[in-house]
């Protein structure tokens, strides 16, 4: 099983995150160091008079990786958008991007929310099917988020943490010991009140509502799951830290990275994180830090491990096995 095509695509406006820090500094909010946990600069956003939506953005994602890798649309078979902002409910979005980019008849479309773990979900779902499918051999995973018209800018963490963007990435069907080995998810649904939109469920929901986000969610019981589970994970499939060449970790809080590089030792140039120049990217935070890894440093080799790591509201976390 491939993973080697892989597209980033943003809106063109960019805003820094000085003046935010600014804004809540000057109220007595100790913004610096909310900016150390996270680690932020720049963030993507549409302005709010662009037509650009999160279909849209999803729709340039693919056209963007079926371009790079000289696929067609012939040959894709499942359609999976990944999002939390859709821009229907009926139908489903990924009905839309298939019209857009002239996809097949027998073509399997679905779209998948599970907030900020949703691309993991995805390529665990879509590999699975591949390899059960005796006709099936290419699946088309697209994220995006237009995450700026439902976060509270009066919210300290919201107000500078997300990018609105789209990622999408295309998994093959081969004959070779590449990959997914294992997967393993954690679920803690004692926090399902966190982080909420809307705030109040749809059955109550008010024109302009905005995101609740409790700013004491942190993600720190995720950190603990993955403390407490690589080593055995790893073991359980014959490996041991030294055997990865990459950890794809959440890219949503610098300061969880640290903490789980720091218990393991793990060397900085295996660990990247690009947050700080791109902003969150949500879902697709561990394949954004995959794709920009291979572009700026060194493409992986056939038979290299990556391990990631990620995590949803709510929340879930899991940690994934891929041979690449």
């Amino acid at each position: 099983m491939k993973l080697k095509h892989t597209y980033f695509y943003h809106p063109t406006h960019v805003e820094s995150n000085e003046s935010v820090i600014e804004q809540f500094e000057s109220q007595g909010v100790s913004m610096r160091k909310i900016q150390e946990a996270l680690g932020r600069n720049n963030r993507f956003v549409i302005p709010k008079d662009s037509k650009e939506t999160t279909v849209s953005m999803g729709i340039e994602a693919a056209k963007g990786v079926l371009k790079q890798s000289g696929i067609s649309m012939d040959s894709i078979d499942i359609i999976a958008f990944v999002t939390c902002t859709p821009e229907h409910q009926i139908p489903c979005d990924s009905i839309f991007i298939h019209q857009a980019l002239k996809g097949k008849r027998d073509t399997m479309c679905y779209d998948i929310n599970a907030n900020c773990i949703g691309a993991f979900v995805a390529l665990d779902q879509v590999t699975h099917y591949l390899n059960s499918s005796s006709t099936a051999k290419k699946a088309l995973v697209i994220c995006s988020d237009q995450l700026s018209r439902i976060l509270d800018s009066k919210n300290p963490v919201t107000a500078f943490c997300f990018s609105d963007s789209a990622f999408a990435f295309i998994v093959e069907k081969d004959q070779t010991t590449s990959g997914l080995v294992d997967v393993l998810y954690h679920t803690d649904s004692s926090f399902c009140d966190t982080v909420l939109f809307p705030p109040q469920g749809h059955s109550c929901s008010l024109p302009e509502e905005l995101t609740m986000w409790d700013t004491s969610f942190d993600g720190s019981g995720s950190v603990e799951f993955a403390l407490d589970k690589i080593d055995d994970f790893l073991a359980k499939n014959g490996l041991s830290i030294a055997d990865i060449s990459l950890f794809l970790f959440s890219q949503l809080s610098l300061k969880n990275i640290k903490a789980i590089k720091g218990h393991y030792g793990l060397p900085e140039e295996k660990v990247p994180f690009y947050s700080k120049e791109l902003g969150y990217s949500g879902a697709s935070s561990p394949f954004l830090a995959l794709h920009q890894y291979q572009k700026e440093v060194k493409p992986l080799k056939e038979g290299d491990y990556f391990l990631m790591w990620t995590l949803g509201a709510g929340y879930q976390a899991g940690l994934m096995l891929w041979r690449y």
